[in-house]
């Protein structure tokens, strides 16, 4: 891939999920990479926002602050993988380890990223939550939201603004 290939695809990736520029080269160059001669580019990526409508405006703020916030934290979902994002928090997981995506009947009154025990709310709204089920389960990264340490998801709610286009999106496998 020329360097101008990698450096406009980079700045779109930049445009869809708020990344610095050197995060997004590194990761076009990641994916290509993995992806072998011929594969499709990751601009046939579709972008999910998460739905920030219930996030109080401190925290909302905070989360911009952070490089999140409405536009810029949600799920990039490709042929191979579903990348969730949010400040302090992501986790990448295979296509192939989605074994259900449905709508969430969670009651929730909480706002952020929460887990524990394999089970993973990842919201800025109480509406539009979409709960995945992953079987075998993934491991988060050593990241900010999970004090540093690996911890287990086997299932993950998601608050987005299109909920039904992402659980189509996720089933047209």
């Amino acid at each position: 891939m020329s360097h101008d290939k990698i450096k406009a695809v980079a700045r779109e990736r930049m445009a869809e999920t708020g990344e610095p520029y050197a995060t997004a080269r590194r990761e076009v160059i990641k994916n290509y990479q993995e992806a072998g001669p011929g594969a499709v580019s990751s601009s046939s990526a579709r972008w999910f926002a998460i739905d920030y409508s219930d996030m109080g405006r401190i925290s909302l703020w905070t989360d911009t602050l952070l490089g999140g916030g409405p536009g810029r934290g949600g799920v990039e979902l490709n042929s191979t993988v579903l990348r969730v994002l949010m400040p302090g928090f992501h986790l990448d997981i295979p296509r192939a380890s989605v074994r259900s995506a449905t709508r969430s009947a969670l009651r929730t009154r909480s706002i952020g990223v929460h887990g524990g025990h394999g089970r993973w709310l990842v919201n800025g709204s109480r509406n539009g939550l979409v709960e995945l089920t992953i079987e075998p389960p993934r491991y988060t990264p050593r990241q900010p939201s999970t004090l540093f340490r690996k911890m287990k998801v086997s299932s993950l709610t998601i608050s987005l603004i299109d909920p039904d286009g992402f659980i189509a999106a996720v089933e047209g496998k």
